[in-house]
């Protein structure tokens, strides 16, 4: 048992920054993850890598990884029946009967993994999209009004373009689309189709322009306390981001108002307090016109993690696992209070803007501030996630342009 004291198992789509984040403070760390970048490797006591595992890249495997993440969860345990914890990161948020199956089965084996993660009932309600803005509109918090897709009739002369189709069950912004006229509803129809439309299964809403923020959380079930409020990035042409809503990467902090601030901060305690999470959640909203309308919840940890971590000079992981723990709250807060940091931080996902030759691979990992650094033993292709930057400046613009300068190096080593 002493070999596993400490020790915990994550399970997601990009488990490099928990990993990182979990060795950095001491924890044993066993991943399974989507990637196998190179730099969580050395994070890590052992590994299952789904692309490896199933000898697939990301464009073949990105619809359907989800379903693997927890099959080989199990397989990693029947390795390892001792490990003690379990964090569940990006790429399960929707997979709710997946992980009911999961926890049964690690009851049935009676393995005596702690699930530091929400449980399933908490889940259910935090991604049920129609309950949360009832429960908003109850309190006079705003949202954008939300019809499924079966119940929407596209033809009526009283649809007010430009709206957004949503899957319900979406995840880093894929499977969004922004609607300008009946014509390009027709056209995307017809792209939809082929994969199989299910109007059941999506969303049509109200299009919110505006600033799109995050909000980063912390709770034991009871207590809560905001950690970070953060700039998102989407769907940026200078990434290269594969769709118009694709998930880019965050600044921290927002860099925003006090009385913007105020109000993100309000809403996500309301809504962390009334659903009864724990640990470290995320909040989205779009800011439009000084004013928070929630997009979705996140019951895990968020993929601006790092970023935050960055940003405070804290070991968020660590807080998270103490969360679930009881009598630690004060513990929690005295870490929380004592920052004191004048540090702006950025992270930029980088997506793949041609195929690149493996070859490639091993100068753009050697730069400075690269993560999330693809192996280099197989090629990327146009479009696939290539590496993350994390960039530290004392203002805002610093941060930002400082990661931008090293996504130009990167584009020219590509190019060259």
């Amino acid at each position: 048992m002493s070999d596993y004291k400490n020790s915990v198992l994550v399970v997601g789509f990009n488990t490099r920054p928990l990993a990182t984040s979990l060795n950095l403070a001491g924890y044993k760390v066993y991943a399974v993850d989507f990637f196998g970048d190179v730099d969580l490797f050395p994070c890590v006591k052992d590994s299952l890598i789904i692309s490896k595992e199933l000898g697939a890249n990301y464009e073949v495997l990105k619809n359907s990884y989800s379903q693997y993440l927890l099959k080989f969860a199990l397989k990693m345990l029947e390795r390892h029946p001792k490990i003690e914890n379990l964090v569940i990161g990006s790429g399960l948020d929707d997979a709710i009967d997946d992980r009911a199956q999961f926890l049964q089965e690690l009851k049935n084996k009676k393995y005596g993994i702690k699930s530091l993660n929400n449980n399933i009932e908490i889940l259910k309600k935090a991604r049920d999209i129609h309950g949360l803005y009832n429960l908003l509109e109850k309190y006079n918090y705003k949202y954008p009004i939300s019809i499924s897709a079966d119940e929407f009739d596209f033809q009526s002369q009283n649809v007010q373009y430009p709206l957004i189709l949503k899957k319900k069950k979406s995840s880093g912004g894929i499977n969004i689309y922004k609607i300008d006229t009946y014509d390009q509803y027709l056209f995307l129809m017809k792209l939809l189709g082929v994969e199989g439309f299910q109007p059941n299964e999506w969303l049509v809403q109200e299009y919110i322009q505006g600033l799109p923020i995050s909000c980063t959380i912390i709770s034991d079930g009871v207590n809560t306390k905001v950690i970070s409020i953060n700039r998102q990035i989407i769907g940026e042409k200078f990434l290269n981001a594969p769709k118009q809503f694709a998930y880019c990467g965050n600044i921290v902090p927002a860099n925003l108002l006090k009385i913007d601030n105020e109000i993100i901060t309000e809403i996500s305690l309301f809504l962390t307090k009334t659903l009864k999470l724990k640990g470290i959640n995320g909040f989205d909203f779009v800011l439009k016109n000084h004013y928070p309308y929630l997009m979705e919840i996140n019951p895990r940890i968020p993929g601006s993690l790092r970023v935050s971590e960055n940003a405070l000079n804290i070991n968020l992981m660590d807080l998270h696992i103490q969360s679930f723990s009881e009598d630690e709250w004060n513990t929690i807060l005295r870490r929380l209070d004592t920052i004191e940091t004048h540090t702006f931080s950025t992270k930029l996902i980088l997506f793949a803007s041609q195929d690149i030759k493996s070859s490639k691979l091993d100068e753009i990992s050697k730069l400075a501030y690269v993560h999330d650094k693809s192996a280099p033993y197989s090629d990327i292709y146009k479009n696939e996630p290539l590496c993350t930057i994390l960039y530290n400046g004392t203002t805002f613009a610093e941060s930002y342009f400082g990661a931008l300068k090293v996504v130009d190096k990167i584009e020219k080593l590509i190019r060259n």
